[in-house]
């Protein structure tokens, strides 16, 4: 259990692997962009070495492991593009954080300056407006990078064109539930709160990248609908299961967070994926669970 925020960790050997290999990629990569800004300006490289600070800090990588498990699960090998490939679905996390405390005017997340304030006292004179506009930069630049890491990948380009299908999808997904939540911020009701956790982050967080991977991995119609069958309450469930956890869910939030995961699971029975694979998609959906279910 994470004692700072009461949820419960996601820890699994294959989870691990890839979180390893993940992070591996990440660092060379942002090293390398840093060196290339610097060589435009000097100044310039602060804004890679903000999200450097960002990607270190940790995290589960679950967007990554979703993408490696999707691409392996419809028979996918194990190699260096799709490390690649998932590690970039990494920075589309870390742009949606830095814009969504922007958007939330948010001093701290979970104890931590966030990058707006960082920023903000770097500058001189009237500093909080330059630091969020600073902390937009940021963000934007990690959704750039993303999809740059995803082209050079190493994939052939018929691969990534089927696989930029999802990712274009997903991150339309992502900016309509967002703005669906400011929208609808006073509106609690459950059904209200799914559709913007499928959005929001559902979407991207475990329907998305599994999707994306399948596609890399020239996944069958019958499998992504397997795995589409699998993505969607799985992803809800993840949402609102945070949503529970921070007491900020809806009534009948705890109980739909059961029924969501028990729906996930049964997508995969009798599926024709990768054993290993799906045994990791399953004891996902399983840590999903609240402590009560």
């Amino acid at each position: 259990m994470d004692t700072a925020t009461g949820r419960q960790r996601l820890p699994l050997p294959v989870v691990e692997a890839v979180r390893s290999r993940v992070d591996a990629v990440l660092a060379t990569e942002l090293r390398a962009r840093r060196a290339e800004l610097e060589a435009l300006d000097p100044s310039a490289g602060i804004l890679v070495e903000e999200l450097e600070r960002l990607v270190g800090a940790g995290g589960k990588r679950l967007r990554p492991a979703f993408c490696y498990l999707g691409y392996r699960a419809a028979g996918g090998r194990d190699g260096e593009p799709v490390v690649r490939a998932a590690a970039a679905l990494e920075l589309p996390h870390t742009f949606a954080l830095v814009h969504d405390d922007v958007m939330d005017e948010a001093v701290e997340r979970r104890g931590v300056e966030t990058t707006q304030v960082r920023f903000a006292r770097s500058f001189a004179g009237s500093s909080v407006g330059r630091g969020r506009s600073a902390a937009v930069l940021v963000g934007d630049l990690a959704a750039v990078l993303a999809e740059a890491l995803f082209r050079a990948s190493g994939f052939p380009p018929e691969r990534l064109d089927e696989a930029f299908v999802r990712f274009d999808r997903m991150r339309l997904e992502m900016a309509a539930g967002q703005y669906l939540d400011l929208l609808g911020a006073a509106r609690r009701d459950l059904a209200s709160a799914e559709h913007v956790a499928e959005l929001k982050t559902g979407s991207y967080t475990v329907e998305g990248p599994l999707l994306i991977g399948a596609a890399l991995a020239g996944a069958s119609d019958v499998v992504q609908t397997r795995l589409l069958g699998y993505g969607r309450p799985a992803g809800e469930a993840f949402q609102l299961r945070d949503d529970v956890l921070d007491q900020e869910a809806p009534p009948g939030a705890a109980e739909r967070v059961g029924t969501l995961v028990a729906e996930a699971i049964a997508a995969l029975e009798g599926a024709r994926l990768e054993p290993v694979a799906a045994a990791a998609l399953r004891a996902l959906a399983e840590a999903m669970r609240l402590p009560e279910d």
